[in-house]
């Protein structure tokens, strides 16, 4: 009974942290998606949390698999539902335009990665607001460029054309593939504490 008992309770367990690991990444997910964040922004606070977590399971020589393939998946999840976000926002109210750019900086990210930060002058359509990020390769000030927009503000400026009904839909799929594989880690994990707790001992 008492081995039935603990079983159930790492059951009760397992649900309560897949759905705090659920919530927490869309929460991020769409304040990052919201508010402009670059993806690695959210990504580097859940990869600090995770390390912290980690390191302290190393320090107790307890390092259980189950729990880093969960921090794996909740990694990819975030950036694959930020990514979601963005293109659907961009399928429902975007706009492809044509831009010069005026202005390219370079900054770096939190992991001294640099990437560019590109100011367009509209060539046609609304103002641009805002400045496009990327990786180099498209070109110094002068370019024109293609641009996508988004007039409702939700997204920041991008280029390259509108992503595609297949994007869309890929990215659907993998969102919600991720989101079942939190299932059979968290029953592995489960299964792994309650074979871990020794039984009831015998006089």
């Amino acid at each position: 009974m008492r081995t039935v008992g603990r079983a159930a309770g790492y059951a009760a367990l397992a649900a309560l942290l897949g759905g705090a690991v659920f919530f927490a990444v869309r929460k991020l997910a769409d304040g990052a998606h919201r508010n402009h964040v670059q993806e690695g922004v959210p990504l580097l606070v859940l990869l600090v949390v995770m390390a912290v977590y980690l390191t302290r399971m190393v320090r107790d020589h307890d390092i259980d698999g189950w729990i880093a393939a969960l921090c794996a998946i909740a990694t990819v999840m975030l950036y694959v539902h930020i990514s979601l976000l963005d293109t659907r926002a961009l399928r429902e109210h975007g706009l492809e335009q044509h831009a010069r750019i005026t202005k390219v900086q370079t900054k770096f990210n939190a992991d001294n990665t640099d990437y560019q930060v590109y100011t367009l002058e509209a060539l046609d359509g609304p103002p641009i607001n805002g400045t496009a990020e990327g990786h180099g390769g498209s070109g110094g000030v002068g370019t024109i460029v293609t641009v996508t927009t988004d007039p409702s503000g939700q997204v920041a400026p991008k280029l390259g054309k509108l992503p595609s009904a297949a994007t869309q839909l890929w990215l659907g799929r993998v969102d919600a593939a991720l989101a079942v594989l939190l299932v059979p880690v968290l029953i592995g994990w489960a299964r792994k504490r309650t074979r871990k707790c020794p039984g009831p001992q015998r006089a």
